[in-house]
């Protein structure tokens, strides 16, 4: 047996020395311990004696293990053992955690069949003798293993993931995270306790800052205090006065532990919203603003102000904030003026207007650059209605001009305008349930936020808009630079960060990137175009053959009389796009309607639609969201078939029109079941996977879940589920049904089942990776052994995250660019504790793009970094409705197509006739 004090031996001798006392008496020992039960899961045939030198682990551990084997009749158990005492902060020398990893464990493996006798306090008095037995029980509480409500408490000592590629091109790039260094690693956490009790939180705060000069820097919830020094003993025994009653209540701070500064992430984002303050910045949501930097756009009433998002966190080069910038577009009309815009334009029937443009969008206050949003219009009241109001301790009226008046010293013009109600829900002193509460806003006092839809639809104000929110490489990065110039020069600001012992780098992080060789594109006819490194292959699509062709034989082309000649001149036009592709194309039905009707579109297609037909054209005037639905609906779920809509408008631009109905044709033969193009896929026999989610806006409707899973070995052909959720339904529930079925199909047409499984998977938050990881990855194993019983293939599931602040930057000299598509991140600025990535693999041609987090949540196919990255850039080759490389994987994008089609139009399931194609493109 290895030697109890080196290495690994401490954990062997102490596991064999536990697994002896189990059956035997414990040895003798300082401390009495009551004689175990023998528990019946550990075999009798144990090797090994507690006569094995252990020291106080030996002892501790013994005695660990007879609480966890007591009974509650027992001599030594008690009830009160329930109550937690205070925590005094340990330092917890080497060779301590083994011994401590496996007492988890084994409490873990007994408590099916122990009582719930170990509780939380005696755990945690075993820890500190624990740890008082090999050093000195000195407080430094970064070290410290026991957490409230918890066992023990995991140090971040172990070393962070690192996976790291080789593949590609080496190059020199920038990143939008900036390193924060600290000098002392501590801060000191205090529980506040108030007497007598304070349920309101807001009292909490307020009590508590009558003594802000003993806590000049701090971050306080509501129990817990966090401070960057030790508090005197004066601090810690205050007296405040209750603002409501008079009342005198007492404070009472309690030391718990101190703790590593690097393990409280929240205390700096809570700091980084101070120094937002500090600079002068208005806080929106999550973002923070400069309205003195506020760009003009007169011609349309509107104004963009520049802003900033920033988080903090700790990745695997260390502590760094992550700093970006964005826009926010104001209008700089009062909702006063337009309330009287509407009143001329509708007359009486101004109110109805009215709330369709106003109910359910965002005002923002002129006075403290506050966001309600507005629930109604009330023409009952203006601004001389009265409203009651605590002066004193006495409950007054007072008109809404008088309030604006005392309190921000303005004047209201208008006293006839109506009000606007938002209402607001706040938990009130000594009430358990939430209050509802009505805030009435002046129109006049109120400016509008946001685009509306005329206003979005409106193309060149979108462009205009889009010169000021679009900003290039260089524009950001010297936005980040007059960030930090601006903390630097800012001595509150800097006070501040010094307080916390903490200094910003004066630069973004630096980083050597890698750039993934081009893909080589296979079309038909044996023709194969070398890849680019813009990964645009636009023209090579409409010169060469499609891959695989599927002849359109027997189609139906709806269309208006108005549209008449439109029809006409596609159907020609299509033909002679046709051949060049390589595609067949007869001449379909012509069908002409009365009208331009929704009722008239359903019915026609009720009577054309047979089991010969291939795919249905429909011509439709103008966009209407309820006709496409209509058409959508009977084409994907009542009567089945491959359908297209086209808006007249887009085939009237004689110049146009040719590259319009080419993409058309390519986009008609992806939804029969014709292949565009293939590029180069290592795996035989693998399938990957793309799921992704859409939830309705408003709630009013169930979420879908869709799924898409390739069927051949170029990834070129996909086979589809979407499914429905109910509220809070677990979406795994779904994802298992949808993993057998796609089995299933593959084995139908492949003959064999892959050997194994690649998942994409949109949709899931930092917050949810644990919750994958440890529940629904075994729950999809699990659903394996429904298809086989010994079927058990790799699993490789990579989580999708596209909606990030990360910016990538490729540095030319003094100028900043956007690095080519491939370029490919995987160190210093990725998670500390996940394997994962960064792909940019789209080209942009405004603005600054956007690259793809992945992460790694399980693998067990052995695939090395090198390879998964560079299939998940050869999945973004994939996606058929652009010809170029897109931001997420095909199976991804697919997916999202699907759940927005059907979630948004279809509202049921699609029909099974149509899941080995890709009719919802």
């Amino acid at each position: 047996m290895a030697d109890p004090g080196k290495g690994r031996g401490r954990g062997l001798a102490l596991l064999q020395a536990l697994k002896s006392q189990m059956m035997e008496s414990p040895p003798a020992s300082e401390v009495p311990i009551p004689e175990p039960t023998p528990a019946p899961s550990v075999a009798p045939s144990v090797v090994g004696s507690t006569s094995t030198s252990l020291g106080g682990r030996g002892k501790l551990a013994a005695m660990l293990l007879s609480k966890m084997q007591q009974k509650p009749g027992d001599a030594t158990f008690s009830p009160a053992s329930d109550v937690k005492p205070p925590l005094t902060p340990v330092t917890v020398g080497r060779g301590v955690g083994r011994g401590l990893s496996l007492l988890k464990s084994l409490k873990a493996s007994q408590a099916a069949q122990s009582p719930p006798s170990l509780v939380d306090s005696d755990v945690d008095s075993l820890t500190k003798k624990m740890a008082s037995s090999t050093v000195s029980t000195a407080v430094t509480s970064s070290q410290a293993l026991v957490g409230k409500n918890k066992y023990f408490k995991e140090v971040k000592d172990t070393p962070p993931v690192v996976k790291k590629g080789e593949t590609g091109t080496p190059c020199e790039v920038t990143a939008n995270f900036i390193y924060l260094n600290f000098e002392e690693n501590n801060v000191f956490e205090y529980e506040v306790r108030y007497d007598p009790d304070q349920d309101y939180k807001h009292l909490r705060f307020k009590l508590l800052n009558e003594h802000n000069h003993f806590f000049k820097e701090k971050t306080f919830d509501g129990i817990t205090l966090y401070v960057p020094h030790m508090l005197p003993d004066e601090a810690l025994n205050l007296v405040s006065t209750n603002p409501f009653d008079e009342s005198k209540v007492n404070i009472n701070i309690i030391f718990r532990r101190t703790r590593r500064l690097s393990e409280m992430i929240q205390i700096y984002n809570v700091l980084f919203k101070h120094i937002m303050k500090d600079l002068q910045l208005v806080r929106f949501g999550r973002q923070h603003f400069n309205e003195h930097a506020a760009i003009q756009i007169p011609q349309y009433k509107l104004e963009v102000w520049p802003g900033y998002v920033t988080a903090v966190d700790e990745y695997e080069g260390g502590l760094m904030l992550t700093l970006d910038s964005t826009h926010r577009v104001l209008r700089t009309q009062s909702v006063l003026s337009l309330i009287k815009e509407t009143v001329q334009a509708e007359g009486a029937n101004w109110k109805r207007a009215m709330s369709d443009k106003l109910i359910g969008c965002s005002v923002m206050t002129t006075y403290n650059k506050k966001l309600f949003r507005v629930d109604s219009i009330d023409d009952s009241m203006n601004p001389r209605s009265t409203f009651e109001k605590n002066e004193k301790g006495e409950m007054v009226k007072i008109s809404y001009i008088e309030y604006y008046k005392k309190n921000y010293g303005i004047d209201i013009m208008d006293v006839d305008q109506p009000m606007l109600i938002s209402r607001d829900s706040k938990r009130m002193p000594g009430s358990e349930k939430p209050t509802d509460f009505m805030i009435c806003l002046v129109p006049e006092l109120c400016q509008l936020t946001g685009l509306t839809d005329d206003q979005r639809s409106n193309f060149r104000l979108m462009k205009d808009v889009a010169t000021y929110t679009r900003i290039t490489p260089n524009q950001r990065h010297a936005a980040f630079k007059k960030y930090i110039q601006n903390v630097l020069n800012n001595e509150t600001a800097k006070n501040r960060l010094k307080g916390w012992g903490l200094t910003i780098a004066q630069e973004t992080i630096n980083l050597t990137a890698r750039t993934l060789p081009p893909e080589t594109l296979y079309f038909g006819n044996d023709v194969k175009v070398p890849g680019k490194p813009n990964a645009d292959w636009n023209g090579d699509v409409s010169r060469n053959a499609v891959m695989q062709a599927v002849d359109i034989m027997r189609w139906v082309v709806l269309y208006t009389d108005r549209d008449k000649q439109v029809a006409t001149d596609f159907v020609e036009t299509l033909k002679r796009c046709s051949r060049p592709m390589g595609i067949n194309v007869s001449n379909p039905d012509l069908l002409r309607l009365p009208n331009d009707r929704t009722d008239t579109y359903v019915m026609a297609l009720k009577k054309c639609i047979t089991s010969h037909l291939q795919l249905v054209v429909a011509i439709s005037p103008t966009m209407r969201d309820d006709r496409y639905a209509a058409i959508k609906k009977i084409c994907c779920a009542d009567n089945p078939v491959p359908s297209q809509v086209i808006n007249a408008r887009t085939l009237m631009n004689s110049q146009k029109i040719r590259s319009i109905t080419q993409k058309i044709l390519l986009q008609m033969n992806c939804k029969l079941g014709g292949t565009l193009w293939t590029i180069s896929i290592p795996f035989k026999t693998a399938m990957v996977i793309g799921v992704d989610s859409y939830h309705d806006a408003a709630r009013k409707r169930r979420s879908v879940c869709s799924f898409i899973a390739s069927y051949n070995q170029t990834m070129t052909h996909w086979y589809s589920k979407a499914v429905f959720q109910e509220r809070g339904q677990e979406i795994v529930d779904s994802l298992k049904s949808c993993l057998v079925d796609s089995l299933k199909h593959y084995l139908r047409v492949n003959g064999r089942l892959p050997d194994r499984i690649i998942i994409y998977r949109d949709g899931v938050g930092d917050s949810q990776l644990k919750l994958v990881q440890q529940y629904e990855i075994p729950q999809m194993q699990i659903s394996f052994s429904l298809v086989g019983e010994t079927y058990k293939p790799s699993l490789t599931y990579v989580v999708v995250q596209k909606r990030i602040n990360t910016r990538i930057f490729m540095k030319t000299g003094k100028e900043f660019a956007n690095p080519h598509p491939g370029t490919v991140v995987d160190h210093d600025i990725t998670r500390r504790d996940w394997y994962d990535f960064l792909i940019v693999s789209q080209k942009v041609n405004q603005g600054t793009v956007t690259p793809t987090h992945y992460v790694v949540v399980h693998d067990d196919s052995g695939m090395t970094p090198d390879q998964c990255q560079r299939l998940t850039y050869k999945m973004c080759h994939l996606y058929y409705n652009w010809p170029g490389t897109v931001r997420v994987p095909a199976p991804c994008q697919y997916a999202h197509k699907l759940a927005y089609l059907v979630g948004q139009n279809v509202h049921q399931q699609p029909s099974e006739a149509l899941a080995d194609k890709l009719f919802f493109l």
